[in-house]
């Protein structure tokens, strides 16, 4: 082993010395420009190796090895970090996150955290309280499933706590508003259903219900955010350092605007960017074969940095487009393969209602072929199962015509699989981007709903694994508070929650999908690194690869309590980032 060691020293030599003249003479400085010693190392390797120490030249990692080895390279120049036996693993990485919306949501008030319905009324009604009749109370993603009622509010309800205020109670997709709203917006039994919404009725009265499904443009007069492009900016910086305090180095934008590209791309000139991102542009499905060819086309912009999936540098890289296949689970219009059961959770009426699926099957074959031509990846928002179906259908479709196996297709959410679907993504190569999260906020109400056989295939991570890459992400989109946001976005919950499959109720649901802290850790590293196409940069602690990585304040492997874990320090290529003030 000590000769190993030693000829990988002799090998690496030249990367540690430079020769520097000092009166007249050559002097030999050696040495990485940092050390960490005295460390628990996880590398995330292939072998999942447990080392001691790491050194870092520039923003790369030169050697990971024993304490011996690694501090035989330190120069008069290096900086040395004893971590006294604390843990040291790659950086985290958020495969699925909304940074722009996210950072300015709380940005002219505080959110409320919404534990019940009760506390939805009580914000309302502070509300009307303060703002003069006929102005707009709104509340954005406030999800049903995560109320103690485990339901929508009803109509009358929101009339009772605000009949002067036209309210919005937003939960994605589905929506709720009281009778002040839809007069003010001119809505009533006779206004048409805009294209792939619904405006719901009672099927034995015909009275409006009050539950738009996809439907809130035909709304009047909401009101939207006030921060400006200066304020977004400083918003967006803060909310990478939270994301750092908490381990992050990398995340992907899952729905990237041109403006959002080119902020990223500010921060990176003023070098204030602290976390790597791996963006992925938002994408319509909709319109001729010509019309998708010619949207793809005028994708890279005037520069030509904007695309295809791959492009990009080690701070920003571009990922798969993104479109939106069906609604959401947690507000009741996923597209299913069976019936959503009628009830109060997400008030459904109608006896046959499968959820939403807004892009049909014709298109996603379209827009799948015309970007495998291109060499774009693919990816799309898919909660249900029958959604799910669609897409793999469309990816296999195109398949036959642009093989797309080392494209890394992938799906989004991909909450409900089945064992066809899983063996599907097998043959196809399709990868997955998971929210762990939702199981622990969501899995009692969906359980409910849907029953014990539905429920099976929540979320398998286990089955997952034995066919295909997944990775772990937050869906985070509004609300900084890393717990209390919507969605959490702390990935040591997401972590936690791939290990135990403990609900927030305390209920251990499917525990034979449970995961191993190892192949947990894999999920918000290497495998996301792999989504992203980016393994060969990030991910594991290997000579070579970036030097993104975390110290953590307990043993990852054996410590009780994983979601309690706190960061001390962060580092993105080599330089710190944040440091833990006691």
């Amino acid at each position: 082993m000590k000769k190993r060691y030693l000829l990988l020293i002799a090998l690496l030599l030249p990367c540690f010395v430079e020769i520097t003249p000092v009166d007249g003479e050559a002097k030999v400085v050696a040495g990485p420009d940092l050390i960490v010693h005295n460390a628990k190392v996880l590398t995330v390797d292939a072998k999942f190796s447990i080392a001691q120490a790491i050194a870092v030249k520039g923003d790369r990692i030169v050697m990971v090895g024993n304490n011996e080895a690694v501090m035989n390279l330190a120069g008069r120049a290096t900086k040395v970090i004893d971590a006294k036996g604390k843990t040291l693993m790659p950086g985290l990485y958020d495969s699925h996150t909304h940074p722009l919306g996210a950072a300015t949501s709380e940005f002219d008030e505080e959110l409320p955290y919404l534990k019940s319905l009760e506390d939805v009324f009580a914000y309302i009604r502070a509300k009307a309280a303060k703002l003069p009749e006929g102005e707009w109370i709104v509340l954005r993603f406030a999800f049903p499933t995560r109320f103690k009622e485990a339901r929508f509010p009803t109509l009358a309800e929101l009339d009772a706590v605000a009949p002067k205020h036209p309210v919005l109670h937003n939960a994605g997709p589905a929506s709720m508003v009281n009778s002040m709203a839809l007069k003010v917006s001119g809505v009533t039994k006779e206004t048409k259903n805009p294209s792939n919404g619904v405006i719901v009725k009672d099927p034995k009265t015909g009275e409006l219900t009050g539950m738009l499904r996809n439907a809130t443009g035909v709304l009047k007069g909401v009101p939207g955010g006030k921060a400006t492009g200066k304020d977004q900016r400083e918003a967006v910086k803060k909310l990478f350092a939270l994301y750092n305090s908490f381990g992050i180095t990398s995340i992907s934008d899952r729905s990237a605007s041109r403006g959002g590209f080119d902020l990223y791309h500010d921060l990176l000139k003023k070098d204030e960017l602290t976390v790597r991102i791996n963006v992925c542009p938002n994408f319509s499905p909709y319109g001729t074969r010509e019309d998708i060819a010619k949207r793809f086309d005028n994708l890279p912009g005037k520069d030509g940095r904007f695309g295809p999936t791959g492009r990009g540098g080690i701070w920003i890289r571009i990922g798969p487009i993104k479109f939106f296949l069906d609604g959401g689970m947690l507000n009741g219009t996923a597209y299913m393969r069976q019936p959503w059961p009628p009830g109060p959770t997400y008030q459904i009426v109608e006896k046959d209602y499968r959820g939403l699926l807004f892009t049909p099957p014709e298109q996603v074959k379209i827009v799948a072929e015309e970007a495998a031509k291109r060499g774009w990846s693919v990816t799309a928002h898919t909660a249900g199962e029958g959604a799910m179906d669609v897409l793999l259908d469309g990816y296999e479709f195109v398949d036959r015509i642009v093989p797309i196996k080392d494209l890394r297709f992938c799906i989004t959410h991909a909450n409900f699989p089945s064992q066809q679907n899983l063996e599907r993504c097998k043959r196809l190569g399709v990868v997955a981007d998971v929210q762990p999260a939702w199981l622990y906020k969501d899995g009692a109400t969906l359980e409910k709903v849907l029953g014990q056989d539905r429920i099976r295939w929540f979320q398998p991570y286990k089955s997952w694994l034995k066919y295909t890459t997944i990775g772990g992400g937050s869906d985070h989109m509004i609300k900084l508070d890393p717990r209390k946001a919507t969605n959490p976005w702390d990935p040591w919950l997401g972590i936690e929650t791939a290990v135990t499959r403990k609900l927030e109720s305390g209920k251990v649901l499917m525990p034979e999908e449970c995961l191993s802290r190892e192949e947990a850790l894999r999920l918000y590293t290497i495998n996301n690194a792999y989504l992203g196409r980016e393994e060969k940069d990030k991910g594991t602690l290997e000579p070579g690869k970036l030097a993104d990585f975390i110290l953590i304040d307990r043993d990852y492997l054996t410590t009780p309590d994983i979601g309690g874990t706190r960061v001390l320090q962060t580092f993105v290529g080599g330089k710190m980032v944040y440091e833990r003030k006691e």
